[in-house]
């Protein structure tokens, strides 16, 4: 059995167990394996470029959706712990009216996650995520074949390097892009065989993912204070969060520089012909 294989039948195992678990409750553990199995099938299957039918397919759009509905329930799970983290004596107030209102979406977009799951449950879906796993098993073809996942995640991230300049600042839209990217660039380097050399470059991928996550994350947050409270002018628990916020920006920009930057400063990997973009599934 091929690393591909085992991987693949693995995740899709995962998958079926952190359905069966969110069925019943719609935990933040479970939320969070949910939507970190998911990208791990989608960037599986981006690289492995099984051939598949219609049916299929769909079906890889509906584990997209899922994911989507899973990431609003992470999003509110973290904006909780990052308000938690707020210590100001004199916010306490509005600190438990916001969380209050986070609590009340939360419960919103769990049912929503719940629902989709039943109606996934119900459907032939999980057979036919069994059929894609027994497609990526049977190989890609010859002229379909892409470097090695470590390989083709280095050069993922050259090229994300390569159109980024240091005399230019790291702006919000460019930062989330960069996120987004990473997040890819990093599931691609796991499919690799186990080495020091992959581990390096996770680690390296992991620290500044999590500082542009945390970026993003106050942002959602602070987006809700605003809504919130916007019309006060001397409300002390939004100062204080745009203030982490804007500290947290300032770190993931630094974080995003430092790693394109020392991308710039080596040699570029080897290009091959049929080298290709594995973002099907963004």
């Amino acid at each position: 059995m091929t690393l591909l294989e085992q991987q693949i039948r693995g995740l899709t195992e995962d998958l079926s167990a952190v359905v069966s678990k969110l069925s019943d409750e719609a935990t933040p553990k479970s939320v969070h394996r949910l939507r970190v199995t998911i990208r791990r099938i989608e960037s599986l299957v981006s690289y492995a470029n099984p051939q598949l039918g219609k049916k299929m397919e769909r079906s890889l759009e509906k584990l997209e959706t899922l994911r989507k509905r899973a990431g609003k329930v992470r999003d509110i799970d973290v904006q909780k712990k990052l308000l938690d983290r707020v210590g100001n004596g004199s916010t306490a107030k509005d600190r438990k009216t916001l969380s209050a209102l986070l609590d009340k979406k939360r419960e919103r977009q769990a049912a929503r996650l719940q629902s989709a799951i039943k109606k996934l449950a119900e459907s032939k879906f999980l057979s036919r995520m069994e059929r894609i796993a027994e497609k990526i098993a049977e190989g890609p073809a010859s002229q379909n074949r892409p470097l090695a996942p470590l390989e083709e995640a280095r050069m993922q991230l050259a090229r994300m390097a390569g159109g980024f300049s240091a005399r230019q600042s790291v702006k919000p839209g460019r930062l989330h892009e960069a996120r987004i990217q990473l997040k890819k660039v990093r599931y691609l380097a796991e499919l690799a065989e186990k080495s020091a050399e992959q581990q390096a470059f996770i680690d390296d991928l992991k620290k500044v993912q999590d500082a542009a996550g945390e970026w993003h994350d106050w942002q959602e947050l602070t987006r809700l204070a605003e809504k919130r409270f916007g019309d006060r002018v001397n409300c002390a628990l939004l100062r204080e969060i745009r203030a982490l916020f804007a500290a947290r920006e300032s770190a993931a920009a630094s974080a995003v520089n430092r790693l394109f930057t020392s991308q710039t400063a080596r040699k570029p990997p080897r290009s091959v012909q049929h080298a290709r973009s594995f973002a099907r599934h963004a």
